[in-house]
């Protein structure tokens, strides 16, 4: 079993390879990335998906209309769609899409107990790292539970008792073991071989 840092630092060293791969690469990832999603994580992936809707079509509007390029060909090029921007936000959506199942998967993995535990863990030499991951832990605890909460709540700790939440908040820290440096190690060359290869 690894460490949550290193799984969350492993998911990190995933999203920023994403934005080096080739379409075809990335089009294989998205595909791979989305089936395993819905199979093991299918609850996760869909809210997922419902709470970003909206951002996954503005993006998709601007990368349509506001790309300059060839126009596409009949009443779409009239409207103002190029070639290029329907690739490029094709790209872009398939990339968000990835992140999304890939973070399904790691939720999965970890629970959110196990990914606070990996943020702690990595914002050890910070001082703030406590109300950070606290804060998180709340506003996790929040959505886990779909309860409705106004803003002001979600930015004063002190109401915290009468808000409903619970009073004590308990996260496991497990041990860094040498799987976890090797499991860095690996992530490290890959990301080196990408860099020096794409």
């Amino acid at each position: 079993m690894f460490h949550p840092a290193s799984l969350l630092l492993a998911w990190l060293a995933f999203a920023f390879a994403l934005q080096w791969l080739s379409v075809i690469w990335l089009a294989a990832v998205a595909a791979a990335c989305i089936a395993l999603a819905i199979v093991l994580a299918s609850d996760r992936t869909r809210a997922l998906l419902r709470r970003t809707r909206w951002l996954l079509l503005s993006l998709l509007m601007l990368y349509l209309f506001f790309t300059p390029g060839e126009y596409l060909p009949g009443m779409a090029g009239t409207l103002g769609l190029t070639h290029e921007g329907l690739r490029r936000g094709a790209e872009q959506i398939g990339r968000l899409l990835t992140l999304l199942a890939s973070l399904a998967l790691l939720h999965r993995q970890l629970g959110t107990t196990g990914l606070l535990a990996g943020l702690h863990w990595l914002l050890t030499p910070f001082a703030w790292r406590e109300k950070t991951v606290v804060r998180l832990m709340l506003v996790l605890d929040t959505v886990e539970r779909q309860r409705a909460m106004p803003w002001r709540e979600w930015l004063m700790p002190s109401d915290i008792g009468a808000s409903g939440l619970p009073s004590t908040l308990t996260l496991t820290m497990p041990r860094f073991r040498a799987i976890d440096c090797a499991l860095m190690l690996f992530v490290a060359g890959c990301l080196s071989l990408l860099m020096r290869y794409a």
